[in-house]
């Protein structure tokens, strides 16, 4: 007889409710059927149980077997400060990061006459994972409430010289909500490779009635060489578009081992923040 694959009654995500009932395998949003051992899997390479629950065939497909461990995982809250003018626009924009308790408690919006400020609360995750016989960077960025600016953003990670990434690996995902009814996407408009690293730009959808918006972002890596590696530093970063720009000049940046690069043509179109490094350490 199978274990039972137990989880939580009622599983509740930036993304909406999500209700799943213990059976002998797990079912997510798109009807995908996983076993005990498949679950552990995705798990191990980093998605969280909201995203294994929105995740479809072909990307389960190319995951579920790959025997993984969660290796290191680094979070960062950050809070978004806008003012826009009576014609919507942008006159003053500044990021901070900010406590898990302030961004848990954080409000959505507050107003000021004709002019607008908006205060936009988003979460960063990087996680290193085993997998198989190599090493897997994964960053997602979930947005707790809807930017009012829904351009062209980036998100990337950086790492260290001594790793190389496999550029067949490279995976983009953004998944968005209106009501009960939620999409994937894996478009993007350019994705820039280095040897420091790799990211995409991308646009963020643009209906109002969005209830939730997360993208991530992973590619596998391996050893440049033959020698013992005891240390590694996956650092996921992202920019958002505070004004808009269009696909062509999203392009204008590069990844380095810290992170997003921007082009100083395009550097005021984008906020910063600090990269959420996570920092993995052992023998490779």
């Amino acid at each position: 007889m199978k274990k039972k694959f137990k989880l939580l009654l009622l599983l509740i995500f930036m993304l909406g409710p999500v209700v799943v009932c213990a059976s002998e395998n797990y079912v997510n949003y798109y009807g995908i059927e996983m076993n005990e051992e498949e679950y552990a899997n995705l798990l191990g390479l980093g998605f969280t149980e909201d995203e294994i629950y929105h995740m479809e065939s072909e990307e389960f497909n190319a995951n579920k077997d790959i025997e993984s461990s969660l290796e290191a995982v680094s979070t960062k809250y950050y809070v978004s400060t806008s003012r826009y003018d009576s014609l919507g626009r942008v006159v003053f924009s500044n990021t901070t990061e900010v406590s898990e308790a302030e961004y848990n408690d954080s409000s959505i919006m507050t107003r000021n006459g004709t002019a607008e400020i908006e205060t936009a609360y988003k979460r960063m995750t990087t996680t290193i994972s085993q997998a198989g016989t190599k090493y897997r960077y994964k960053v997602t960025l979930t947005w707790k409430q809807m930017p009012k600016v829904r351009s062209y953003d980036i998100i990337a990670i950086g790492l260290e010289p001594a790793l190389v990434f496999k550029n067949s690996s490279v995976t983009f995902n953004q998944t968005y909500c209106i009501s009960n009814n939620c999409t994937n996407t894996a478009t993007y408009s350019m994705a820039n490779h280095s040897i420091a690293g790799a990211g995409v730009s991308f646009k963020l959808p643009t209906s109002t009635s969005i209830t939730g918006l997360r993208s991530y972002f992973y590619y596998d890596v391996s050893k440049e060489y033959d020698g013992t590696l005891e240390v590694m530093y996956a650092d996921g970063d992202y920019a958002h578009a505070t004004s808009s720009i269009t696909a062509g000049n999203a392009t204008g940046f590069y990844v380095n081992q810290v992170g997003i690069m921007l082009d100083s043509g395009i550097a005021s179109y984008y906020d910063s923040i600090s990269s959420a490094e996570a920092e993995w350490n052992g023998s490779w």
